[in-house]
């Protein structure tokens, strides 16, 4: 689960905003507040950690539903000059000896169970070298378990040349490795690369970065005796401070020697932290990303040739029409479960998968099981056995389908992120949808961009139920803390987000903004 992001310089984002999620997490703002900006930044981020590339288009998560442009026209106001930053805060349940490294010698023997949540801060600038002329991930940092001082500093040689390294600073003073770093502090030094190495490399490039700020800040960090915290150059295979999350690390030693028994015994041990902690970490929130549904604000109507055969086909989220292919291949009950809540939500119709017969399919192929006897199609029952094609209801229903889906799909889906999923839907419909999302949000986190009062109120609705022990039959329970309301709203400094509190009664402690509530008062009353 990301628990929190921070933005900075990232298109209507200036100053460094903080923004909190909760499992279920509403954005609200009027239009072309940057509500979106949000969502999109997420997308961008999955791109630098997995692949590296800070000038991306088109990202894996919203295909052609969204194009980002490049880091010139996402960075604020597309001043080159500035540094993006991107931090996210993020649990990390799974083990972060990745590689599979043993441990039996391993001078941090708690370590693989000890790193309970991570942040990874990132800065993003436009550098310029005599080989190297673009957008980077220069510099990153890493922390663990809510601590604020970081456990890592990550820098790219200033060259950008092929062949140099990244360089990462430890900081063995954190409080996951005080207790146990006093034994390895002689041994990791001697095989650090020493400040006079940095100082040259820094000299040889003149120092300066694209934000006009020294390049290395990695000299600044010490122990409070005084001593340095050790760097270690680590080589690198991309244009870019963080390592492919599938690769091993290969430290460098700072000579041309090779290395003692000794020396190779510690360049081990090291490898082996750099990788549970990079690594380890960063492969979390990436695989969160990685399975994360991006659902956008418009999604498509199926066409009316669009089936389900052998051969399938590959879809994105990002239009919608995975969802329809979801439904098309279930062989489960994700079309019962669709259908109990389209009646639910008062849709007026229901899912039927229809079989057609394959002709392509041969005797032989069907004796052998080599293929589906049938084609597939999805139709909709809106009543007395009257069957239609999706692109012949009403565009409600064709929006509010993939939102379901989303909300129901099974599988490890950590992170759904839904833009106006209340578009064309009646009131009705949208009230009901707050119990969707509550429900949902019991095995995974939604972040939904939304307009709907409705949705919010019936939110509001279930957190009083539920603290007064007045839930309907079958309704969800609900609690302050599962929810956080965002609001988004752009100033002459950028763009802003205040997170709005609610009590276990349903009320806001926070004034609501302008734009929602006091609009259907006035017309009202």
């Amino acid at each position: 689960m990301i628990t929190t992001l921070e933005i900075q310089n990232f298109k209507g984002v200036a100053i460094r905003q903080r923004i909190d999620f909760a499992p279920l997490t509403l954005l609200f703002g009027a239009n072309s507040a940057g509500k979106s900006t949000i969502l999109q930044s997420l997308a961008y981020l999955h791109e630098v950690i997995v692949r590296g590339d800070a000038d991306i288009d088109r990202t894996a998560l919203a295909g052609e539903v969204l194009g980002l442009g490049g880091f010139a026209r996402l960075v604020y106001r597309h001043e080159l000059a500035r540094t993006m930053v991107l931090r996210a805060e993020f649990l990390t349940p799974d083990n972060p000896n990745r590689l599979g490294r043993d441990l039996r010698d391993f001078p941090f023997p708690d370590l693989e169970d000890s790193i309970d949540s991570a942040w990874l801060e990132l800065e993003i600038q436009h550098l310029s070298t005599h080989d190297y002329r673009g957008p980077v991930v220069a510099r990153a940092q890493i922390g663990a378990n809510g601590d604020a001082e970081p456990l890592l500093w990550l820098e790219l040689a200033p060259g950008l040349r092929d062949g140099e390294p990244v360089y990462i600073r430890v900081n063995l003073g954190h409080p996951l490795l005080a207790e146990s770093a006093t034994h390895v502090v002689a041994d990791w030094e001697d095989v650090s690369v020493p400040d006079q190495v940095q100082r040259a490399a820094i000299e040889r490039e003149g120092g300066r970065s694209g934000d006009d700020r020294p390049l290395s800040s990695l000299g600044a960090m010490g122990f409070g005796d005084g001593r340095a915290l050790p760097v270690f150059a680590v080589s690198r295979s991309r244009l870019s401070v963080l390592p492919p999350l599938d690769e091993p690390l290969r430290v460098i030693l700072p000579t041309e020697d090779e290395p003692t028994a000794e020396q190779a015994i510690t360049i081990a041990q090291i490898r082996t932290f750099l990788e549970m902690t990079v690594v380890g970490t960063v492969a979390q929130l990436a695989s969160t990303l990685d399975r994360t549904l991006y659902l956008g604000p418009l999604r498509v109507v199926p066409p009316r040739g669009f089936l389900f055969q052998r051969a399938g086909r590959v879809s994105r989220w990002g239009d919608g029409l995975a969802a329809w292919d979801l439904l098309l291949a279930d062989r489960t009950t994700l079309v019962e479960r669709v259908n109990g809540w389209l009646k639910r939500l008062g849709a007026g119709c229901q899912v039927v998968v229809q079989q057609l017969v394959d002709t392509r399919a041969t005797a032989e192929d069907l004796a052998e099981g080599h293929v589906d006897a049938s084609v597939r199609r999805l139709l909709l029952d809106t009543g007395g056995g009257t069957l239609v094609l999706p692109s012949e209801v009403g565009a409600g229903i064709a929006q509010v389908v993939p939102v379901i889906v989303a909300a129901l799909v099974e599988g490890k889906v950590p992170l759904v992120l839904l833009e106006q999923p209340e578009i064309h839907g009646h009131p009705g419909l949208q009230v009901g949808l707050g119990d969707l999302f509550i429900e949902a949000a019991s095995n995974r986190q939604l972040i939904i961009e939304t307009h709907s009062e409705h949705v919010i109120l019936r939110l509001l609705r279930r957190i009083r139920e539920t603290h007064e022990g007045e839930l309907p039959e079958g309704a969800p329970s609900f609690t302050p803390d599962r929810l956080s309301v965002l609001y988004v709203e752009a100033g002459d400094a950028g763009l802003q987000v205040r997170r709005l509190r609610v009590d276990d009664t349903g009320e806001f402690l926070d004034r609501w903004p302008r734009g929602f509530f006091e609009e259907r008062a006035h017309e009202v009353f």
